[in-house]
């Protein structure tokens, strides 16, 4: 009997011992590749910082080139979960972006403070406004070179764009839907880059209240089935494309 309990215990420490070469081995493997994707993503920000070297414009955010880009990514592996292309591809342009401009100031909506950490990252700063009314301001001011203002906030949005031509809509944020994130609209001083699939953002006011309206494509105001003041205030890069 011992001589059978000696046996079983001489095949587990055999199989355990067989494991444990095969996770050191598997924990090698994955410590080489780490070393591999951030030997990559060293090339990548060493070429984002010679296209900037190259660029005669002083626009550093393209947020419609960004989309195409985490589209076309998501595309090519359809394998692996869309949001996790879509993160770890935001966290590198952000730290592209910062390269150009790492003073950037993004004034955000209380309401929209976790995306915009999300959003880029850590590597800017980012000034949390109580309202619409603050964000206004800095924007005004010149004291933010970006907004962010959650959904809810969609008429104070409207009403405010109507007047305003100097602010865009740029982007909406996530990209992809999240039920953690709940979508963000991005405004900028410039707008964004024209891309293959787009949606126009409208300001509506019809009399009663001002709300957002989109459109696929890009669109031009004055638009027939649209009673009452409006403006196209941004065109925007599609989440998915436009049948």
């Amino acid at each position: 009997m011992y001589a059978c309990q000696a046996s079983h215990a001489s095949h587990f420490w055999l199989f355990l011992t067989a494991m444990t070469d095969k996770l050191s081995d598997l924990r090698q493997t994955i410590n080489q590749l780490d070393d591999d994707i951030l030997a990559l993503v060293r090339r990548r920000m060493e070429l984002a910082a010679d296209i900037i070297a190259a660029k005669s414009d002083s626009v550093a955010y393209r947020p419609g080139r960004e989309a195409e880009v985490i589209k076309r990514l998501i595309a090519a592996a359809p394998e692996l979960p869309a949001q996790l292309v879509a993160n770890v591809w935001r966290q590198l342009m952000t730290a592209s972006t910062s390269l150009q401009n790492g003073a950037t100031r993004i004034a955000v909506h209380r309401g929209a403070m976790a995306v915009a950490g999300w959003h880029f990252g850590a590597m800017f700063q980012i000034d949390e406004c109580a309202d619409m009314p603050a964000l206004q301001e800095m924007m005004a001011a010149g004291d933010a070179d970006f907004a962010l203002v959650p959904s809810p906030c969609e008429a104070e949005l409207a009403a405010w764009l109507l007047d305003d031509e100097t602010i865009h809509v740029i982007a909406q944020t996530p990209l992809l839907g999240s039920d953690a994130m709940p979508p963000v609209w991005m405004l900028g001083r410039h707008p964004a880059d024209q891309v293959g699939d787009e949606t126009s953002i409208i300001a509506h006011d019809s009399g009663s209240a001002a709300q957002i309206v989109t459109r696929p494509g890009r669109v031009a105001a004055p638009l027939a089935d649209l009673a009452g003041r409006h403006r196209v205030i941004g065109i925007i890069a599609s989440a998915a494309p436009n049948d």
